[in-house]
C-alpha cells in the first residue's frame, strides 16, 4: 500500500479530535464511542478506494460507518482533514466488523444497512401514530387546574428510615431543595427531628406482589413525588397528588401481558447491594407504566418488515437504557431554579435517590430526526460491509486479505459491555457470551493475564489477516501500568511495533473519565507496522516521565492527564516498560510543578 509517508506523520503530529455530536453519535448511547467522521479521515488518509478496513472490536459501528463515508465525505471530515493538514484520497472502502456483543452488532447492522431516510421517516412516522393510540393513555395527567395533559416526566424519591423513631424520611422532600436547587448531605426526621447525615441512613424496603414473577418480593420503596406536564402548549409542574397515586396503583394491580416472560439480570462487577437492592430481573429497572409502554412498542415494532422493525427496535433501544429506566435521574447546578434531567450515566447501572420516570413517546419523537439525518449521510454510500456478532479471536477472512485494521480494544476492566448493555440485550432476545468477553474481571475470574492472552490471540489473528504492506490503527485507554503494560505486550508477542502515535481528543470525556481521580485525559492511538523484532521491556525510569512533564510545563495550564497519556505514548515508541499508574504519576506531576513554581519565585 503506497501511502504518502509525509502525509502519514502530518495525522500523527496533532491530536485528532472526535467530539461528542453529529447525526451518528447521537444516534444511540454506547460506551467509548468514537466519532466515525474523525475515524473516516484516518481511513481515507492510509488507504485507497477500494481496500478492505478491519475492526476487531466493532463496538458501535463507528468503523463501519467512517469506511462508508469515505465515498461520501461529510463537511466536517473535510475540515479535520484540512486542520491536519493531510489530503486523504475520498472514495468506497469495504469494511468488517467483529463484535461479540449482541447490542453492538445489532446497532450496527441496523444502521449501516443503507436504508433510506424517507423510508426510515416514514415508518417512525407510521409507527407513532399507532403508538399514541395504544400507550398514549399511560401518560395522561390533569395540571393545576384540572385540565389533561401530558406527563413529561415525574420524578420519584427513595424512603429513608430514621434511626431514632423509625419513621420514614421521604428523600425528595427532606433532603433537597428548589429554587435554588441544592442536594442536602444531612436531613431532619419531620416525626421526631433527629438530623442525620443521608449517607449513614437505612434505605426502607416494602414486600410486593410481582405480577411477572408471580410471587411476592422485597423492594425499596420509593415513591413518585413531582410530575412535570404540558397542557395545551403550556409546560407545568406540581407535587404528586393522590389521584396520581391511585392510577398509579391501578397501573400497577393490572395484569402482565400473557406473553410477557421474566428476563433474568446477571450481575457482575456492576452490583451494588444498595441501589440495586430487589433488582433481579429486567422489569425491575423500570416504572410499571414505562415497563408496560416499551413491552408493548416493542410487540408493536414487531408487526413491521424485518428490516423495518429493526429499525424501530434500534430507536426504541437507543432511548432505553439512557432515558426509559430508573437509571435517569435529575442533577443540580449551581444557582439554577429547578433541577437538571439527565440521563443514565454511561459504562454502569446506577440508580440515584431521586430516579426520573420520563415520558417514552417524546424521547421517541425527538430521537427519530437523528436517525433518519444518520441514514440520509449513508444511503448513497456503495461499499460492502460485513458484520459478524463472534469473537475476533477467531477470524474468517483468509491469510493477507485486509489492507487496514481501525481499532478500539476493550481496556481492560474499563467497562464491563456484557453487563451494561444487558438491559438492552435483554429485550433483543439474546444476552453477550461473557465467556468470550475479552475483560480483567473479578466476577468472571479474569485478571490481567487471562486478559492479555485472549487479546494476544486476537492480534496475532489480525497479523495474520493483514498484509504485509497492512497499517494497524490501534485506540487503547486505561489508567493502570499493568493493563498498559499488558496491551504493550500483547503488541510485541502478535508481531507488531509501534511506528508512530498520537492523541485521540474527545471533547467532551466520558463520566468515568470525569468523576475517576486516576483517570487519563486523552485516548492514545498508535500506529502498527508487522514486526520481526521484539522489545526487551526494560522499566522505564523517571527520566521519561520528567522530560513529558517538562514539555508540559511550556504549557499555560498544566494538564495532568494529558502529561500521563504523553507518557504512555513515550514508553510505547520506545519500548519501554511501563512503571507508573495514572494516580501515582498524577501525585509525582503535580510535586515537580509545585518544586517548578517555588523555584521560579526564588529567582
Amino acid at each position: 500500500m503506497d501511502i504518502n509517508q509525509e502525509q502519514i506523520k502530518k495525522l500523527f503530529s496533532s491530536s485528532l479530535v472526535s467530539t461528542r455530536s453529529g447525526a451518528f453519535y447521537n444516534t444511540f448511547p454506547y460506551p467509548t464511542k468514537i466519532s466515525p467522521e474523525a475515524v473516516a479521515v484516518y481511513i481515507a488518509a492510509l488507504t485507497r478506494p477500494g481496500d478492505v478496513v478491519l475492526d476487531a472490536f466493532g463496538g458501535s459501528g463507528s468503523t463501519g460507518a467512517a469506511a462508508l463515508l469515505c465515498e461520501c465525505p461529510t463537511s466536517n471530515m473535510l475540515k479535520i482533514a484540512e486542520e491536519l493538514g493531510v489530503s486523504p484520497v475520498w472514495g468506497k472502502r469495504n469494511a468488517i466488523l467483529y463484535e461479540i456483543g449482541t447490542y453492538g452488532a445489532f446497532a450496527s447492522k441496523t444502521l449501516l444497512n443503507r436504508m433510506k431516510a424517507e423510508r426510515f421517516e416514514w415508518v417512525v412516522k407510521d409507527f407513532l401514530g399507532k403508538a399514541e393510540k395504544e400507550v398514549g393513555k399511560y401518560y395522561l395527567v390533569r395540571d393545576e387546574n384540572g385540565q389533561t395533559g401530558t406527563i413529561r416526566y415525574v420524578i420519584w424519591s427513595e424512603v429513608l428510615e430514621c434511626p431514632k423513631c423509625g419513621g420514614e424520611i421521604v428523600y425528595f422532600s427532606e433532603g433537597t431543595q428548589r429554587n435554588p436547587v441544592r442536594f442536602y448531605s444531612d436531613v431532619s426526621c419531620p416525626h421526631c427531628g433527629k438530623r442525620s447525615a443521608v449517607e449513614h441512613l437505612q434505605y426502607v424496603t416494602e414486600e410486593d406482589y410481582d405480577g411477572l414473577l408471580c410471587k411476592k418480593i422485597n423492594r425499596k420503596k420509593r415513591i413518585p413525588v413531582w410530575i412535570y406536564g404540558e397542557s395545551n402548549g403550556k409546560k407545568w409542574d406540581r407535587p404528586v397528588l393522590q389521584e396520581d397515586l391511585e392510577l398509579i396503583q391501578q397501573l400497577e394491580r393490572e395484569p402482565f401481558d400473557a406473553g410477557d416472560c421474566p428476563r433474568k439480570i446477571i450481575w457482575g462487577d456492576l452490583h451494588r447491594s444498595g441501589y440495586h437492592y430487589g433488582i433481579t430481573h429486567l422489569h425491575h429497572f423500570y416504572t410499571r407504566r414505562n415497563y408496560t409502554v416499551m413491552y408493548k412498542l416493542w410487540r408493536l415494532a414487531e408487526t413491521y418488515e424485518r428490516d423495518e422493525a429493526d429499525a424501530l427496535k434500534l430507536l426504541l433501544l437507543s432511548y432505553n437504557a439512557a432515558h426509559g429506566t430508573l437509571m435517569t435521574r435529575v442533577v443540580a447546578k449551581k444557582n439554577a431554579k429547578d433541577f437538571v434531567l439527565t440521563g443514565a450515566q454511561s459504562g454502569v447501572l446506577y440508580i440515584s435517590k431521586m430516579p426520573v420516570e420520563k415520558n417514552i413517546l417524546t424521547g421517541l419523537r425527538r430521537k427519530g430526526k437523528v436517525f433518519a439525518d444518520a441514514y440520509r449521510l449513508l444511503e448513497s454510500c456503495t461499499g460492502q460491509i460485513i458484520i459478524h456478532n463472534s469473537s475476533s479471536e477467531k477470524i474468517e477472512e483468509v491469510d493477507q486479505s485486509v489492507d487496514f485494521v481501525f481499532t478500539d480494544p476493550p481496556f481492560g476492566g474499563f467497562i464491563p459491555y456484557g453487563e451494561v448493555n444487558q438491559i438492552n440485550e435483554l429485550w433483543i432476545g439474546k444476552t453477550t457470551d461473557r465467556t468470550k468477553e475479552i475483560i480483567i474481571s473479578d466476577a468472571q475470574g479474569k485478571g490481567t493475564l487471562e486478559y492479555r492472552k485472549m487479546l494476544v490471540e486476537v492480534f496475532r489473528e489480525l497479523n495474520r489477516v493483514i498484509k504485509n504492506d497492512g497499517s494497524i490503527v490501534a485506540v487503547f485507554h486505561s489508567a493502570k501500568a499493568d493493563v498498559w503494560q499488558a496491551f504493550a505486550e500483547v503488541i510485541n508477542m502478535a508481531g507488531f511495533e509501534v511506528i508512530l502515535s498520537n492523541i485521540l481528543d474527545k471533547k467532551q470525556a466520558s463520566f468515568k473519565q470525569v468523576v475517576s481521580k486516576g483517570s487519563v485525559q486523552g485516548d492514545p492511538v498508535f500506529l502498527l507496522h508487522k514486526s520481526d523484532c521484539g522489545h526487551k521491556w526494560e522499566y522505564s525510569s523517571e527520566e521519561i516521565l520528567n522530560t513529558v512533564i517538562e514539555e508540559g510545563l511550556e504549557d499555560e495550564q498544566v494538564n495532568e492527564r494529558r502529561i500521563y497519556s504523553r507518557y504512555i505514548v513515550c514508553c510505547m515508541e520506545k519500548g519501554m516498560k511501563i512503571s507508573f499508574d495514572a494516580k501515582d504519576a498524577y501525585a509525582y506531576i503535580r510535586e515537580r510543578v509545585e518544586n517548578s513554581l517555588s523555584g521560579k519565585e526564588k529567582q
